[in-house]
């Protein structure tokens, strides 16, 4: 018997094994611990769980961040503006966050600044709100989610949110965000059009 990475017991064997994959069990032959569960996911089964949860059509995670209710109330007047859900708005504010923003040279430096301005502005008690997304988008949350060290996939969607909100408030002194503003506009109306 191997060493589980996670609880240090001599449990890990081959056999049948439930992965939890957002609201989703996917079922494989695989090595894992008796003991606690744990499974240890390599490229290949990884490949295999990518392949099932991609064939979904409906959203199988749910990310739950947390905002203050004065940007729910703007995100809300935002998304009707596109005629959008607040939750497709939040989506779409993240899928162009990820998308189109990290690769921004000055990212790192836009991203700090942009998002300390929306978090000064909308302050107050926050609140947790559900929203329900496609594996796809949750694979590009999670990979940022680590390479930025952040604790929870939904402080991606969090940030995405906060920023989007602020470059669309802020008419910018910062060409940078007059360009990235702009862009949001034209990816959000592309969006709402096509849903």
């Amino acid at each position: 018997m191997n060493i589980c990475a996670s609880c240090n017991s001599d449990s890990v064997v081959f056999g049948k094994t439930k992965i939890k994959v957002g609201r989703e069990i996917f079922e494989t032959k695989a090595e894992h611990c008796e003991k606690c569960g744990h499974v240890a996911i390599g490229p290949q089964l990884q490949a295999e769980i990518d392949k099932w949860a991609l064939g979904f059509s409906k959203s199988i995670v749910e990310l739950q961040p947390y905002f203050s209710e004065a940007m729910l109330n703007r995100v809300t007047d935002l998304a009707r503006m596109f005629n959008l859900s607040k939750s497709e708005f939040m989506k779409v504010c993240t899928v162009f966050f990820l998308l189109r923003l990290t690769r921004n040279e000055n990212f790192k430096t836009l991203r700090t600044e942009v998002i300390r301005r929306a978090q000064a502005k909308y302050q107050g008690k926050r609140e947790k709100v559900c929203v329900p997304i496609k594996y796809q988008l949750f694979k590009k949350v999670d990979l940022y989610t680590r390479v930025w060290k952040l604790e929870y996939e939904a402080n991606v969607m969090e940030e995405a949110v906060q920023f989007c909100v602020a470059i669309l408030d802020h008419r910018a002194q910062i060409e940078e965000t007059k360009r990235q503003r702009a862009a949001l506009i034209n990816f959000v109306r592309s969006h709402a059009m096509a849903s």
